[in-house]
């Protein structure tokens, strides 16, 4: 009988443990992915010398951003420059080609700890559409909650309208990268803010909804290209931008004017990039999915309805052109296999190695803009 009791007290126990840590994680999802906030700078990057065409940078820590191939921006407070290919890469520090484009950056040269952290910047990009020569104009739809920004830049077809969403705690900037193979191909782009971002309205519940309530938003942005004559919508996404995509398709009465659309390492099985964000948590995958179902039950997430490749195959009847970076370490990219294995008759993959998340345009923006042209072309 003893042995009994010590056996069922060990099983209480482990329980117990398992429950404990569960409401822990789950606490911080809310806190980290849930609740509103807007993202901090990713500081941490400095600057040991720079010319004109040649930087040399260190981080106090490993970081993917400070070798990731292609282009990546660097900010600091009053400047911004585009960061090239590595040239060669000594201990911890980095020379990698170098293109000013406001002002230089601060140097360090003393301890790493005690210099001015940099931003790298994955936008690539320190403005607006001008930045890559196009003219725009900043404009306001309006949605359920209310009004919501976006910048509007005209094409030489004003019946063909791509409408681009950003990514999580992101902003308007993340699409600039992509803006000028649509224009190229006459498209009309409205690239547009949503719930919860700087200006905009909140969510109701106060949290980000990764998809769930966002998409009526993007209703009312393509309700907007409708009435201003589209007749034909590509719609994009990054990362929880094609959530938003996906849950339009899936619930809005306007799915029909979508032509097709392209994602950028999206994030559309978001318990995949939950766990994936647990990788390296002090914590068993049992006390991972324990806390999953704690903050289901707290704040209503619905795995099942953010998980968009379970039901692609009634989701998508539009081509689709997906881009994930092998090494995203945000959303895995088995998500974007998955949904090519789900409806292979309509999704392309490309995918590319080495880049991060939403980095594939970063790594090799002319096979980038080279697959999006040709799909562009295609439709």
């Amino acid at each position: 009988m003893t042995v009994i009791y010590v056996s069922a007290g060990a099983v209480l126990a482990l329980v117990l443990v398992h429950v404990i840590v569960g409401w822990s994680l789950a606490n911080g999802l809310h806190r980290e992915a849930l609740a509103f906030r807007h993202r901090p700078k990713d500081l941490g990057v400095r600057v040991r010398e720079v010319s004109s065409d040649r930087i040399v940078l260190e981080a106090p820590g490993p970081r993917q951003d400070i070798g990731h191939p292609g282009v990546v921006g660097l900010a600091w407070d009053g400047g911004y420059g585009r960061v090239g290919e590595v040239i060669d890469v000594q201990e911890a520090r980095f020379l990698r080609h170098y293109e000013p484009v406001d002002g230089m950056p601060p140097v360090c040269a003393g301890d790493l700890e005690e210099c001015p952290p940099l931003e790298m910047d994955s936008f690539a990009f320190p403005g607006d559409p001008g930045d890559v020569g196009l003219v725009f104009e900043t404009v306001e739809y309006h949605s359920r909650l209310g009004p919501m920004g976006a910048w509007l830049v005209p094409g030489s077809r004003s019946d063909r309208w791509a409408v681009h969403c950003h990514g999580w705690t992101a902003e308007r900037r993340e699409l600039i990268r992509i803006l000028s193979p649509f224009h190229s191909a006459g498209f009309t782009s409205l690239v547009i803010d949503y719930r919860n971002d700087v200006g905009a309205p909140r969510d109701p519940t106060g949290r980000h909804r990764f998809g769930m309530t966002e998409w009526k938003d993007l209703e009312g942005a393509v309700g907007h290209a409708l009435e201003r004559g589209a007749e034909e919508i590509v719609l994009t996404g990054c990362s929880t931008g094609a959530a938003l995509v996906m849950a339009f398709l899936e619930k809005s009465p306007l799915a029909g004017a979508v032509r097709a659309i392209v994602a950028d390492a999206p994030n559309i099985i978001l318990a995949d990039a939950i766990r994936l964000g647990y990788r390296d948590a002090r914590a068993t995958a049992l006390m991972v999915e324990f806390g999953m179902w704690i903050a289901d039950l707290r704040w209503k997430i619905d795995w099942d309805q953010t998980n968009f490749v379970a039901r692609a195959d009634q989701i998508l009847q539009v081509p689709a052109l997906v881009f994930h970076g092998s090494a995203d370490q945000t959303v895995p990219i088995s998500v974007s296999r998955q949904l090519e294995a789900k409806v292979p008759r309509l999704v392309e993959l490309v995918e590319t190695q080495a880049a991060g998340h939403v980095m594939s345009w970063n790594a090799d923006p002319a096979r980038y803009e080279g697959y999006l042209t040709r799909f562009l072309q295609q439709i």
